[in-house]
């Protein structure tokens, strides 16, 4: 039994039980090699793409995927499909998609139901799957937090898939070559969702929670100096009702909001004051 992990996509989230996981219930774990080939999109979604489609020629029996919103359902609007539902996100480009094995993109100790499940789906051994459970469940307990400098830079705010990623490192070099650190919101998940919650814009998507509280918190940071709002309009954009309350309460501090081609060296000279 072969299973194919994403290396992207919130994988440092969910990731460290998982793998553990598969790797106790003897199952192959198989990560994406080499990513090649050119895909009109923008780099942090050909990422995946390329990432599923390395997998699939890899001939997994399994695609683990992450569920990115732990299970809510938008009620309202239209949210990109890469937000919502990866694998038909990933179909439209990955002809004969492997069959899908879907786990929240976050780690707690509820999830010891749905991990048993996972390991007797795989293994067809209940026993196996529950000494596999038995050595590795101490992992769901949630641990994820962003990485975070020390001094004073630039916040950035985005749906958290967009965190993460060679697109990501360019920003931060091009911002280090004008002095500026790269800042995440060093608080964990649902923190972050409490502060979202707070500005009371009707925000039902977990993620959509998470970059308003990446707003609310970064906002009032004092080493925060400057915000930096990142998002793709048709992949994966801001929440509407928060790019609404930028124009109408803007930010205490200098900001703007750019687009994942943009030229990140342009960008990171617009922010340093003249």
């Amino acid at each position: 039994m072969r299973v194919g992990i994403l290396q992207s996509w919130l994988g440092d989230r969910y990731l460290p039980f998982w793998e553990a996981y598969l790797r106790a219930l003897e199952v192959e774990v198989v990560r994406p090699q080499g990513l090649e080939g050119e895909l009109p999109l923008p780099l942090p979604i050909r990422r995946v793409v390329q990432e599923a489609l390395e997998l699939k020629g890899q001939g997994v029996d399994y695609l683990l995927l992450p569920d990115a919103q732990l299970g809510v359902e938008a009620k309202r609007g239209s949210p990109s499909l890469w937000m919502v539902d990866l694998e038909a996100a990933l179909a439209q480009f990955v002809p004969g998609l492997p069959p899908v094995l879907e786990v929240p993109a976050e780690l707690s100790p509820e999830l010891a139901g749905l991990a048993a499940q996972v390991g007797q789906t795989l293994s067809k051994n209940p026993m196996l799957a529950r000494r596999a459970l038995e050595r590795t469940k101490r992992l769901l307990e949630p641990s994820y937090k962003p990485p975070q400098p020390l001094g004073e830079g630039v916040g950035i705010v985005a749906q958290p898939m967009l965190l993460q990623g060679e697109w990501l490192e360019g920003l931060r070099s091009a911002l280090g070559q004008k002095g500026l650190r790269l800042l995440r919101a060093d608080k964990p998940p649902a923190e972050l969702r409490q502060e979202g919650a707070h500005l009371e814009l009707g925000l039902e998507l977990p993620t959509d929670l998470e970059a308003a509280g990446m707003h609310r918190y970064l906002s009032r940071l004092g080493r925060v100096r400057s915000l930096l709002y990142v998002h793709d309009p048709e992949y994966l954009p801001l929440p509407t009702p928060l790019r609404k309350l930028l124009r109408r309460h803007p930010p205490p501090k200098p900001w703007q909001v750019v687009g994942l081609e943009d030229d990140w060296s342009k960008v990171a000279s617009g922010l340093v004051p003249d």
